[in-house]
């Protein structure tokens, strides 16, 4: 968590640059996906709550969910983009990953619109994809 480095770290997490270079902030992403996949709600908690007041880095974490679940799956189920179907993902992440499909950049367009608490539910959305994704590549190694 930031301000408690002395007390306990997280590996980062290499956030690859995207094809654009939007202004992501890199170093939050990647010490958010660390902190998670350490298990370190407090220092999640705490950096979700960083992350989601940009929303170029929110809209990167759902950018990234989505590739890796394209890359495993060769496309995203309509558990991921359709709001009728059943499945845990939050609307809002639905409304991302939907606009994505269209292009990315109106994915990024559409995260800017919305609230921190809309962004804030389609990252914890994008951080469980992500997360279940690096798990299973990190089992498989």
């Amino acid at each position: 968590m930031p301000g408690q480095a002395d007390a306990h770290s997280h590996g980062g997490f290499e956030v690859p640059v995207d094809s654009v270079d939007r202004p992501v902030n890199r170093e939050l992403l990647g010490q958010f996906v660390g902190a998670a996949f350490d298990s370190c709600t407090s220092c999640q908690d705490a950096l979700l709550t960083l992350l989601v007041e940009d929303p170029v880095t929110t809209a990167r974490l759902v950018e990234l969910a989505c590739v890796a679940t394209q890359m495993e799956f060769g496309g995203l189920p309509g558990s991921l983009t359709d709001e009728h179907r059943p499945g845990p993902a939050s609307p809002e992440f639905r409304r991302l990953a939907r606009e994505g499909l269209n292009g990315i950049t109106t994915m990024f367009t559409l995260c800017e619109q919305m609230s921190p608490a809309q962004r804030r539910a389609a990252a914890n959305t994008g951080a469980d994809i992500l997360l279940g994704h690096l798990i299973l590549a990190r089992q498989e190694a």
